[in-house]
């Protein structure tokens, strides 16, 4: 056998065992990402390299999806009026929304008592609407309750959207936070008080990228998750790189997004502020950091008076989805339950 021949041949070979290689693990991961029980009994580098696989490379977002939700001038884009099917890997719900484009029914329009503001896990991604922390503290508590949570939105937009509801007998607003909001609470600052709005064009841009990113093709996972790794690929619409903050910095900013994006006032309305993050370890300090920051004087009266739950010792990991970063059934259980005894006080005098 001539020298080139062995070459040719262990090169043939490697080649092989690469495609077997390659072939094995694409089908691995398919397996993973279609059994998430089997998912969750991984050890935890495996676990989040499932994960980030569907998270990256198979999700889909309610806010892009055209059935779902639709463009709006002030605050990017709401929900759609009507009906519609959300679903990924772990769940399939449905989506009722009203005309103000908020998943909630016409009459938690009219005089609500209390409103909840946050993003997809105020909204219920990935649960049925009567299993939201909303409808669960409407229950515990006998209140008027009106879920204004849209996916992906920061407290700016969530602030500005409350200027379009009804608020005449709001007795108590939640918000919720989690850690993505702290982009466009900066980029509100930073544009001096007021919020650069997406374009239609650049919406509609950003939807038809999450579309097509959701095809499948044999090696797609693999070959993405080696892109993604060597950094060859071009980072995700939604997925924009935040610069650090302090967490004193963050509750700053998530106060003048409080105090300053929207013109409802909110002088006679007791503030609510909890965070929901997958991130249970470590525990994140925004909370506590708020609970500093709100007794500063110099903030509107209503801040001083805000409440801010911490969230931290209650949820745990049974509480979320295996691969999603949302909260199941069970855990918005848990945040409705919280939310009822902190404020059954104030709405038993109503």
């Amino acid at each position: 056998m001539s020298r080139r021949h062995a070459v040719l041949k262990s090169l043939a070979l490697v080649a092989f065992n690469a495609i077997v290689a390659s072939v094995i693990i694409e089908l691995l991961l398919l397996v993973m990402l279609h059994v998430p029980r089997l998912t969750g009994t991984l050890p935890r580098p495996m676990r989040r390299l499932v994960q980030q696989v569907y998270r990256h490379f198979n999700r889909a977002l309610i806010q892009f999806d055209p059935a779902c939700a639709q463009y709006d001038a002030g605050l990017t884009y709401t929900l759609k009026p009507g009906t519609c099917t959300f679903e990924n890997l772990e769940f399939r719900t449905e989506v009722r929304v009203n005309r103000l484009g908020l998943r909630d029914d016409k009459a938690a329009l009219e005089r609500p008592e209390v409103i909840v503001l946050g993003d997809s896990h105020a909204m219920g991604w990935g649960v049925q609407h009567e299993q939201t922390f909303a409808r669960v503290l409407a229950r515990q508590s006998g209140a008027k309750v009106l879920n204004a949570g849209i996916s992906s939105y920061g407290t700016a937009r969530e602030v500005m959207l409350l200027d379009r509801l009804d608020v005449s007998s709001l007795r108590v607003l939640v918000v919720q936070y989690s850690d993505n909001d702290l982009l466009e609470n900066r980029a509100f600052r930073d544009h001096g008080n007021h919020l650069p709005v997406t374009s239609e064009r650049e919406y509609e841009n950003v939807r038809q990228y999450y579309s097509r990113q959701r095809s499948y093709y044999p090696g797609k996972y693999l070959y993405r998750l080696v892109m993604k790794i060597l950094r060859l690929e071009q980072p995700e619409p939604e997925q924009l790189a935040m610069e650090p903050a302090t967490p004193s910095e963050e509750a700053a900013l998530f106060i003048n997004a409080l105090a300053h994006a929207g013109r409802t006032p909110l002088d006679r309305v007791q503030v609510v502020v909890l965070e929901i993050n997958e991130q249970l370890e470590p525990r994140r300090p925004f909370i506590v950091a708020l609970d500093g920051a709100r007794r500063d004087l110099a903030n509107p009266a209503f801040v001083n008076r805000l409440v801010a739950i911490d969230l931290s010792s209650r949820l745990t990991r049974d509480d979320f989805f295996v691969l999603d970063d949302h909260m199941n059934e069970r855990g918005h259980q848990v945040v409705g339950d919280v939310l009822a005894e902190a404020l059954r006080s104030r709405l038993e005098g109503r």
